[in-house]
């Protein structure tokens, strides 16, 4: 039985040096640089935006969207996947300099986010983060193992989470389930950003949308 642990234990160092090779960072990159898209054609292409290697998917949602990024990598028999998402509202979006503010806050978080992957996959200590694992079994035509962990931070801040998952099943070209919930966005699909427009009505504060033309 003890022959077993150091097996184990290379098995695990293995997975956790593939998982390195993908950066969280880089992942966030990738999302900033849809949003940007989105900005400056109000679309999206439905492509991985220049210079990004990852797969990308864009969500819609009733105020804005969600943007995720990943990559699957071969390790010890099986994959690793490491996938960044992130939320934008449609404000947000209309304006560079505004835009400019949130594709800062996402790197930044995706910063922090990074350095609590690299603790719990080193010392399994999430740090300043919270996470959530679980352990799926398949069988039938497809059978194996996967684990996946979500990690996020949980300041009540922007939307961005992390996932690192590792299995020995067929890998699969979809989103990654547990972040992305909905349908992806079709690429050319017309998304509509709009400004808020604040205003003084006898006396009450009225929050307003003014709709911003292609």
């Amino acid at each position: 039985m003890h022959y077993l642990i150091p097996l184990l234990i290379q098995v695990l160092l293995l997975v956790a040096t593939q998982a390195a090779a993908v950066e969280v960072t880089s992942l966030a990159e990738c999302t900033t640089k849809v949003f940007d898209e989105i900005n400056s054609t109000r679309k999206w292409s439905g492509k991985s935006p220049a210079g990004c290697t990852a797969e990308v998917a864009v969500e819609k949602r009733t105020d804005g969207v969600f943007v995720t990024a990943w990559a699957t990598e071969p390790a010890a028999g099986g994959w690793v996947r490491i996938a960044f998402s992130a939320a934008a509202n449609y404000a947000e979006m209309a304006a560079k300099k505004e835009l400019a503010k949130v594709n800062r806050d996402v790197m930044a978080r995706a910063e922090r986010l990074e350095r609590c992957l690299y603790s719990i996959r080193t010392v399994n200590d999430p740090r300043e983060c919270s996470s959530q694992a679980t352990r799926s079994y398949l069988i039938g035509e497809e059978t194996g193992t996967e684990d996946d962990r979500l990690i996020w931070l949980n300041d009540n801040g922007r939307y961005t989470v992390v996932e690192y998952a590792f299995g020995d099943t067929e890998e699969t070209p979809t989103p990654p389930a547990d972040l992305f919930e909905g349908n992806p966005l079709p690429p050319g699909v017309t998304i509509e950003l709009y400004r808020k427009v604040d205003a003084t009505v006898n006396g009450e504060n009225i929050v307003s949308a003014v709709g911003l033309s292609s």
